[in-house]
């Protein structure tokens, strides 16, 4: 099994690893990411949780290393460790136990086709959660209620801030802040192109996408205020709600169109795409996050 950053042990159909012997216990133990890597807790088991022969006393927490021989009531099972690199974000259907992991660097829930809330690193290397057209902090262990499906996050530690992910080749990796856009759009605006312009000049097109339009309109809303003199930090803020008139879209489908959008960008190797499009702390305001745009005629 895949381990999250807190991954509790037994017999308890709600525990994230369920043991099938009578001898572990409802909730026996828990495995947990920390600052030293992993640990395993024994949560009071009758009879006991083992790590390499050794019998934990109750309550006792050590670090498990990599090939780590785990046992759950016990002393000769054989779980392992194989992998000890940190967790990455999930989020667990409560009433299913189904897990759920990111796509393209971005989690969402319910699922990518109708993704109501979304979890992604914010620009502090937070985890943030999207939801309703605001962004709050992701904290571990909260819970999320959408569409009377209960969800609890599983959300690693800070990362590092990414004012730019070094390469091993020590070449900065491509992020929003370095890109262009640019837009060809057909006389009808039936038909919009897209291209990503590197900041090496190079260039990439991306293949048709209903969001290039939602993008369009957002890139438009963020020239015209530059045309007016606009301080840049103040430029083509829209409120979700006047952007999804403007397309005549409903809340919910702009919400797809976002997702869609930043995911697009991530698979085409842009590090942050979520910051693709920006949102205001407060309020439901949004804007493209790219600065460098260009739109023409087909």
């Amino acid at each position: 099994m895949t381990l999250v950053a807190r991954s509790l042990v037994g017999r308890a159909p709600t525990c994230a690893l369920v043991l099938d012997d009578r001898r572990a216990s409802g909730e026996h133990a828990v495995i947990s990411w920390g600052d030293d890597g992993w640990q395993v807790r024994d949560l009071g088991s009758l009879n006991g949780t083992w790590v390499d022969g050794a019998r934990l006393a109750a309550g006792e927490r050590v670090a498990v290393g990599p090939e780590a021989r785990l046992g759950f009531g016990v002393a000769d099972d054989d779980w392992r460790l194989v992998d000890e690199s940190e967790p990455g974000p999930a989020a667990r259907d409560e009433a299913t136990g189904e897990i759920i992991r990111p796509s393209a660097g971005m989690l969402a829930l319910p699922t990518v086709a109708d993704p109501r809330a979304s979890l992604f690193v914010g620009d502090d290397g937070h985890w943030v959660i999207e939801i309703d057209g605001a962004v709050r902090r992701a904290i571990d262990q909260d819970t999320l209620t959408l569409d009377g499906r209960t969800w609890t996050l599983f959300v690693p530690s800070q990362l590092d801030p990414l004012p730019g992910t070094l390469k091993a080749s020590g070449v900065v990796a491509r992020g929003v802040g370095t890109i262009g856009l640019g837009f060809r759009v057909s006389a009808d605006e039936e038909h919009v192109d897209l291209t990503v312009r590197w900041g090496d000049g190079g260039e990439l097109p991306l293949p048709p996408r209903s969001s290039h339009y939602t993008l369009l309109t957002l890139a438009r809303a963020r020239l015209d205020d530059a045309g007016r003199g606009v301080a840049d930090g103040e430029q083509g803020w829209l409120h979700a709600g006047e952007l999804a008139d403007m397309l005549g879209f409903t809340a919910e489908r702009l919400n797809i169109e976002i997702f869609r959008a930043r995911s697009l960008l991530a698979k085409a190797g842009v590090v942050d795409a979520p910051r693709l499009i920006e949102r205001r702390p407060l309020g439901r305001q949004l804007r493209i996050g790219v600065a460098r745009l260009d739109i023409s005629r087909a």
